[in-house]
């Protein structure tokens, strides 16, 4: 059996991480706690240069995160032919969005959830920390 090729991996820059979370993807998954388990859910999103938004339904995750929780936020994709991937992630704050000019601008914006109607609850994540990594296959 042949030895399969080494990959590189490169460490991305705050701007190319930044990049990737604004334009690569439109689904990430977002890491919180949740009555003292660890949690991950998948939430359709926006990212600008210091936040990142996601509108949700009462439940899990608005009570979890949405009055002040640190939270962890991932988008990546991979490729198993090429042994190929990146990933971003972000650390931060989730709070519900409660300003109403921000809402009407949210709800009548370009995002749309695929899972709940924009009427619902806003949250933002300040971006504290964000990192990136690329693999390539060799």
């Amino acid at each position: 059996m042949q030895e399969p090729e080494p990959t590189s991996v490169r460490h991305l820059s705050r701007a190319e991480s930044l990049d990737l979370l604004q334009h690569r993807a439109y689904v990430g998954r977002l890491g919180f706690i949740a009555e003292g388990h660890p949690m991950i859910l998948p939430v359709t999103y926006a990212a600008s240069k210091d936040a990142v938004v996601f509108c949700t339904r009462p439940g899990t995750k608005l009570s979890a995160v949405g009055a002040g929780a640190e939270v962890v936020f991932q988008v990546g994709e991979n490729s198993a032919e090429y042994r190929s991937g990146l990933s971003v992630i972000v650390r931060g704050t989730a709070r519900e969005i409660t300003d109403a000019g921000r809402l009407d601008g949210l709800r009548w914006g370009a995002l749309r959830s695929w899972a709940v109607p924009a009427t619902e609850h806003w949250v933002e994540i300040s971006i504290d920390e964000i990192s990136g990594r690329m693999i390539q296959g060799q």
